[in-house]
């Protein structure tokens, strides 16, 4: 049976907050760990659309219209507008970003200042492919560079912003971020020096069409899922992205941003992924109605917020769990799918290790002696933690907010002690009739 030492410590608030109840449980150690071990089940938020599982009934034969409706009850899968343009951060709180046409081929036209995609100005300059222009962040203003083997440039005065345009569609752009490189066929980028409270930033930004060049270069999943999988998430990715073109968040100069903040965009990358990159732009096109609109998630002919993670620790959440709000159709659902590690290896079951000071860092507390996981939700999510240090202080996070510091997978965290039950139940149906229950209790 599992033990550990008796909590010997003079200070009464936690020797009375993370005393047992029993003997048969365990008890807090007389000096602070180095290390915490933690054990879960699932990756991400675990709010609506499973992928793991959509993955799951795409291979035993669903259509991405009844996955999309099954994560989200009580909604359709409808035609709706989707013609608008989306302005997508591919850069932010960076000091400078390097770009040039790949193969040097076609020309890089410049222009000075934030110009939008239906007007079309005077170049401030016109380059050949063979340019590179490194955009950095000076005093608030954006300083280009360009430089290229056969050319020599003058200085170029900086600007706030700076907008980029290039040959459509024979001309390709690579932007390199650091070591952090994609490639950009579609639309125009636009460069801006941005600022908060404490420093002045470069904002980088690419604005596109959000009906099919936005979504081609959606990289949320593998383009090798079955096309239903792949279906689902185009039209779960457009219908998030549609409740996000009506606002530019100031500080990133976007609609929305190319990370999970919001969801993975990686541009022309997709596109040109081998073997498969194919296969999501044919899955994109075929949720396509017409050259204007698409099918989206929508309830009483109205888009939804389509949330969806990776996996989950056997049932989507209940959105009211995690963000406090409660919507009809993220009221949570069985999803046994992830539990499954044939087609879900890495986050159907999991261990971590967080260290001593990383852990003392989430809670805010000078160390971690103990810690109490004080409620979970119903399918078993923490939903509020705390911990008490060596000199008495005492922290409570939520679940989520837990899971976002210490960067552990999920919310759907174990006790130790059932770690063996856990590994037990890895298949809890294997007539895969997954609906009519949950995995465990």
């Amino acid at each position: 049976m599992w033990r550990r030492a008796l909590l010997v410590i003079s200070t009464l608030l936690i020797t009375s907050l993370f005393a047992p109840q029993s003997s048969a449980e365990p008890v807090a150690p007389s000096v602070a760990p180095t290390e915490f071990r933690f054990f879960g089940s699932g990756y991400g938020h675990g709010v609506g659309m499973s992928q793991i599982g959509a993955r799951g009934q795409a291979l035993e034969g669903k259509s991405a219209a009844e996955i999309l409706t099954y994560y989200y009850p009580g909604t359709s899968v409808t035609p709706y507008p989707d013609n608008q343009l989306i302005r997508v951060n591919i850069a932010n709180l960076i000091t400078s970003i390097t770009m040039k046409a790949v193969g040097g081929v076609g020309e890089i036209r410049l222009f000075r200042g934030d110009i939008p995609l239906s007007e079309s100005p005077e170049p401030f300059g016109t380059y050949k492919g063979d340019t590179t222009a490194l955009f950095t962040n000076f005093a608030g203003l954006v300083v280009p560079q360009l430089s290229s083997p056969t050319t020599k440039f003058a200085a170029i005065p900086g600007n706030q912003s700076w907008t980029l345009r290039w040959d459509l569609p024979t001309t390709t752009i690579e932007v390199t971020n650091k070591t952090e490189v994609n490639q950009y066929k579609y639309g125009q980028i636009t460069i801006k020096s941005n600022a908060n409270a404490v420093t002045s930033y470069l904002s980088v930004t690419t604005t596109l069409r959000l009906h099919d060049e936005y979504l081609w270069g959606i990289g949320e999943v593998p383009s090798s899922w079955p096309a239903a999988a792949l279906e689902a998430q185009a039209i779960a990715a457009r219908t998030y992205a549609l409740a996000k073109v009506g606002r530019v968040r100031a500080e990133c100069d976007c609609n929305i941003y190319n990370s999970t903040i919001d969801q993975n965009f990686v541009g022309y990358s997709k596109e040109i992924e081998k073997i498969y990159g194919i296969k999501w732009k044919e899955a994109v096109n075929r949720t396509f109605i017409d050259e204007n609109s698409a099918l989206v998630v929508t309830i009483d002919g109205k888009p939804i917020s389509a949330f969806y993670s990776s996996s989950t620790g056997g049932a989507t959440q209940n959105v009211k769990d995690v963000w406090g709000s409660s919507i009809t159709y993220l009221q949570g659902v069985p999803d046994p799918w992830s539990l499954d590690t044939t087609i879900n290896p890495r986050f159907a079951y999991w261990e971590r290790v967080v260290t001593q000071k990383d852990l003392a860092t989430a809670f805010g507390l000078p160390d971690v002696l103990t810690y109490r996981i004080d409620s979970r939700s119903k399918t078993g999510s923490i939903m509020s933690i705390t911990a008490a240090s060596t000199d008495g202080k005492v922290a409570t996070l939520t679940g989520e907010i837990f899971r976002s510091r210490t960067k552990l997978p999920s919310t759907w965290i174990k006790d130790p002690v059932d770690l063996q039950l856990i590994r037990e139940r890895v298949i809890c149906d294997n007539t895969r009739r997954y609906a009519k229950k949950f995995c465990y209790e």
